[in-house]
């Protein structure tokens, strides 16, 4: 699966080991334009010292050579002494700048330089993404001695990798997904992190062996034998872009199955780099074969992965007081609304908030005016959910018949589900089932979406007094019958969202939310699963957000209950709307 999209801002949380610190404040900006496709490999690299550079010449050299897009850095490492250039790993934390400005210089002493620069967010050496406090700046001190006459640098922070210029991300470092196995359906869980661009192939492949990570372990499983490793370190390719992947492994677990999942991760994996065109798999140079397929695959069919499924679903629907009515949201923007004639939907009366609507359209449902109980509505009849806790939240449903909301239960219990395949007239089997997650004990959950996929769920919870705002990606862990049973450790997504309202899904890599990003103003936003965030324009009012397809297609409703439509860099009122409700997934 490609990730849809590279995203274009990055906002959060930067430490580095050996800084001086990060300097905070400053509005929600656009960041780093990541939005492009794979750059080309032009070979750029950068020169090496020359022999009368000062000490400060000598660091921002050493800086601006780790922007080579070559992977050796051969220049870079002419400007560290020896016994440095033997411990400096390039992959360690790097830094994404906010600007393109050559960082700031500063002679603290005739062996010590100290730079500064505007961050955007920093990359360890895993691709796991950290993003920085908006208008906060990164700062590292290097020891340099004289070797010959000529200045080198033999200390810098522990950790340090390379500072990369905004304009130079794009061509150096960008997100893939790492993929796994649903254990819950027949398909791959994407995990989004950011790789360098050079012997990218052979990144991907690398990190595709390293074991389930902890956000999706038991929602996703690996195929992959513990402690595998590629042959050469490496992969390669032939001019007609056929990847070999040769691994040397323990024995592979027996069985079709295993066989066609290991198939699955590396070409779902491997196939985002648009140069390749299909793979081959050895295992201790043996083929990994499959019954009845020959050859490089290029597709996941061929191995007895389904398509992707449809993902056409019941239209959306959009309130106006207590009427619930289709919107059509193909017409000009001045006729967007509720469609003509009678309503499908029964009406909802407006003391009942948080509208919800089922994938196939069967069902509505709402918070019930006291904020304690939750209804659903099926053609003209309500039933109410046996109570199962105070304070609930947003519902929202998934695309597997069940429907979602946080509540606070009795003990730690603060999410719930609903099986909405059964009839809600079952008080026993239409009861709300508490879903294990230790690490939402103490919090209120405002609000719970499941990906399309069903594997995923972006929590938005807050402490009770409604601060201390989170938002955590999760593995949804199912049992007999798809109910979803506990989640698996949280990934936090949005390190400086103070303040949030509303959340969707915009499509399989980020979702989007009305929040306070680092103290600024609140407005539109999208959050990335890589945990980058990148703002949308600005919304006076907006309180609640839904799509009815892709980003282009998000809407937003507002204090005021108007509708918001997007239109270019602007949003343009689209008439009167309490509430606008799309199905799941």
């Amino acid at each position: 699966m490609r990730p849809s999209r590279l995203l274009a801002a990055l906002l959060g949380a930067l430490l580095l080991t050996g800084c001086s610190g990060l300097s905070g404040g400053g509005p929600v900006q656009p960041g780093l334009d990541v939005s492009a496709p794979i750059a080309p490999q032009i070979g750029l690299v950068y020169p090496g010292p020359d022999a009368r550079e000062t000490q400060q010449g000598i660091v921002s050299g050493f800086l601006r050579a780790g922007a080579s897009s070559d992977g050796k850095y051969d220049n870079a490492r002419k400007f560290l002494t020896s016994r440095m250039a033997e411990r400096w790993q390039p992959d360690e934390t790097i830094v994404l700048l906010s600007g393109n400005e050559s960082p700031t210089t500063r002679l603290l002493d005739p062996a010590t330089v100290q730079v500064t620069a505007p961050v955007a967010g920093t990359v360890d050496a895993d691709g796991r993404y950290t993003a920085a406090r908006p208008g906060s700046s990164a700062s590292a001190r290097f020891s340099l001695t004289s070797v010959g006459g000529q200045w080198r640098i033999d200390g810098m922070p522990e950790g340090f990798g390379r500072w990369i210029a905004a304009d130079d991300v794009p061509r150096l470092v960008q997100p893939f997904a790492v993929h796994y196995v649903s254990a819950s359906h027949r398909a791959t869980v994407p995990d989004v992190r950011w790789f360098p661009l050079d012997r990218l192939l052979t990144r991907l492949a690398n990190a595709q062996l390293a074991p389930v990570p902890d956000h999706l372990l038991g929602a996703a499983t690996t195929a992959v034998p513990a402690g595998a490793r590629l042959l050469g370190d490496a992969v390669s390719v032939d001019a007609s872009g056929v990847v070999s992947v040769n691994l040397i492994a323990s024995r592979l677990a027996p069985g079709e199955t295993t066989r066609e999942n290991i198939w699955a991760q590396f070409l779902t994996t491997l196939t985002q780099d648009p140069t390749v065109t299909a793979v081959t798999l050895q295992i201790d140079g043996v083929p990994v074969d499959l019954d009845g397929v020959e050859g490089p695959v290029s597709s996941l069919e061929r191995i007895g992965f389904p398509p992707e499924s449809d993902t056409a679903s019941a239209a959306p629907v959009v309130r106006r007081g207590a009427t619930v009515a289709v919107f059509d949201p193909t017409g000009s923007v001045r006729q967007k609304g509720a469609s003509a004639g009678p309503s499908a939907y029964p009406d909802v009366p407006a003391d009942f908030t948080r509208l919800a609507l089922s994938a196939d359209g069967a069902e509505t449902a709402a918070v019930d005016p006291s904020g304690d109980g939750l209804s659903r509505w099926r053609g003209t009849n309500r039933y109410e959910v046996p109570p199962f806790g105070a304070d609930v939240g947003a519902p929202a449903y998934d695309r597997r018949g069940f429907l979602w909301a946080g509540a606070v239960g009795s003990g730690d219990a603060r999410l719930f589900t609903v099986d909405t395949r059964v009839s809600p007239a079952d008080l026993v089997a239409a009861r709300a089932q508490p879903v294990e997650a230790s690490w939402l004990a103490g919090r209120r959950v405002v609000e719970a979406r499941v990906a399309a996929d069903g594997d995923r769920v972006v929590v938005l919870s807050t402490r009770p007094d409604g601060r201390d705002v989170r938002l955590d990606l999760a593995g949804v862990v199912r049992g007999g019958g798809q109910r979803p049973e506990r989640l698996s450790a949280p990934l936090r997504l949005g390190t400086w969202v103070t303040r949030a309202s509303g959340l969707t899904w915009v499509d399989a890599q980020q979702v989007a939310t009305v929040a306070s990003v680092g103290g600024a103003a609140v407005r539109p936003v999208l959050v990335s699963v890589d945990a980058s965030v990148s703002p949308l324009p600005e919304a006076a009012g907006a309180r609640a957000v839904a799509t009815v397809g892709v980003e282009r297609d998000l809407y937003l409703v507002t204090r005021e209950n108007r509708l918001l439509s997007r239109s270019g860099l602007r949003w343009v009122d689209s008439g009167q709307a309490s509430d606008l409700a799309a199905p799941a997934g």
